[in-house]
């Protein structure tokens, strides 16, 4: 195979290698974006959840505050008749006190515990509203997952096809300038075969001899960058060759 047809192929695996770069880039995110998505549906159901789980607390507390009340009205009931049978002033002064404090008691907790049916009543309206939220965001929530899975197994096809190409593209390469391709692949991603720009690499910079320039355009060989070792080609190639892929 003639050299500049070499480098025509390496030229579009190279082309074939960022579009692969970019592919695996969309394939890594769309895990992180679903998860994000996830995330955000988690903190609404722990929001919602949370609402609840105030909501029962405070139906607890009342209920136990009502109890307690029917409890302290049963020893006021007990501590009144205490306090008109008995035949000591003193003892049934002492009797009256306690059912004053216990009445007292009571209206405090009667107070609260209808605070706390209103809270409960606040947290459930907001519990309610909360169901629109919660359903838009799983319908979105499915939906992506659903996108997520179709664009995976889309870009998946589209890597494997390109993978396919790029095998081809570089199976009728020898074996050495394809190792050199590789390896510089590896450490230059994207920039392995670069232009001669006037008289310098189009990688580095690097100036480059009359000698070396005119290997370059008689294309009788593989010629290499003396600093970054990079494969040199003519503008006129790179640019035939560099369209992107799709």
């Amino acid at each position: 195979m003639a050299v500049e047809a070499i480098l025509a192929q390496l030229l579009r695996a190279q082309q074939v290698d960022k579009r692969l770069t970019t592919l695996a880039r969309r394939l890594e995110s769309l895990p992180v974006e679903l998860g994000e998505r996830e995330s955000t549906m988690a903190a609404l159901e722990a929001e919602a959840e949370e609402l609840e789980a105030e909501k029962r607390a405070c139906f607890v507390r009342s209920t136990k505050l009502e109890n307690e009340c029917g409890t302290r009205e049963d020893r006021i009931n007990k501590l009144e008749k205490q306090a008109i049978e008995s035949r000591d002033p003193s003892s049934a002064q002492i009797a009256q006190h306690e059912a004053t404090t216990h009445r007292q008691e009571n209206s405090a907790a009667q107070e609260e515990a209808l605070e706390l049916l209103e809270r409960a009543d606040g947290l459930a309206a907001k519990r309610e509203a909360m169901n629109g939220r919660l359903d838009e965001a799983k319908e979105s929530l499915d939906a992506m997952r659903a996108s997520v899975e179709a664009d995976a197994a889309e870009l998946q096809a589209d890597v494997d096809t390109l993978s396919a190409e790029r095998e081809e593209l570089v199976a009728d390469v020898n074996t050495t300038v394809r190792s050199v391709f590789q390896t510089l692949s590896a450490k230059h991603p994207g920039k392995a075969v670069v232009p001669v720009k006037g008289n310098s690499c189009g990688g580095c910079g690097t100036n480059l001899t009359a000698n070396d320039r005119v290997r370059v355009q008689a294309a009788k060989g593989m010629t290499r960058c003396p600093s970054c070792t990079r494969i040199l080609v003519m503008q006129d190639l790179w640019t035939k060759m560099s369209e992107p892929v799709q």
